[in-house]
């Protein structure tokens, strides 16, 4: 985690937790959130391809232009992107996974005298699970935040945002007695670090630097 407040997030999430799988969602209190409060959003898991906005912070909507609330934050990505996002929101619902995700979008900052030309930002996005009934994780608290320092927090509107990295988090948690069986292997989840999107048509790739000439 590159970015103050996703760090601050997460440890204050894992306090919260105290060693379970995850803190149940009125445990968290907003004020702790401080000033991240603006950037953070909570989702509610539908169904696997359906993550509905039920709050999001000011500064997210204004950088989307829109009012989030009750929209699929899986509509806000292509195809491509969005089958990696479900993999990854996939674990954090059933196995307690924090998600990491770093984001490359088009970034222009508007105001009322002036309005910037478009450039590349990129973001870091961090999604942390949370239980609201019963005992499965059916919440997720999330940050999104800018890692660009000349990109204005509360101007900069962002399109064609795409997903250029992708991490899971399995924090520290008491071993089922299921798993402690040698025979018994965790699920894999693709793990992504510093992937390019390549695209050609309406076709796109992800790119891994290897290590031949």
């Amino acid at each position: 985690m590159r970015h103050k407040a996703t760090q601050d997030l997460f440890a204050y999430w894992n306090e919260v937790r105290r060693g379970r799988l995850a803190p149940n969602r009125l445990e968290i209190v907003p004020q702790r959130i401080g000033d991240a409060l603006l950037d953070a959003f909570i989702l509610e898991r539908v169904d696997a391809h359906t993550y509905r906005f039920r709050l999001a912070g000011a500064r997210i909507s204004a950088r989307f232009g829109m009012d989030l609330r009750d929209t699929n934050f899986l509509d806000r990505w292509t195809d491509g992107d969005q089958s990696m996002l479900e993999t990854y929101l996939a674990a954090t619902t059933e196995h307690g996974r924090a998600a990491l995700f770093t984001v490359e979008a088009t970034c222009a900052t508007e105001g009322r005298l002036f309005r910037s030309a478009p450039t590349r930002a990129t973001f870091e996005i961090l999604v942390l699970p949370l239980v609201h009934t019963g005992n499965s994780i059916d919440r997720l608290l999330g940050v999104l935040v800018p890692l660009d320092m000349d990109v204005d927090a509360a101007l900069s509107r962002v399109t064609d945002a795409r997903l250029i990295a992708a991490e899971g988090i399995l924090p520290d948690l008491p071993v089922a007695a299921d798993l402690q069986s040698p025979e018994r292997q965790r699920p894999l989840y693709p793990h992504v670090r510093n992937a390019r999107i390549v695209r050609q048509g309406r076709r796109q790739f992800r790119v891994y630097q290897g290590g031949l000439d």
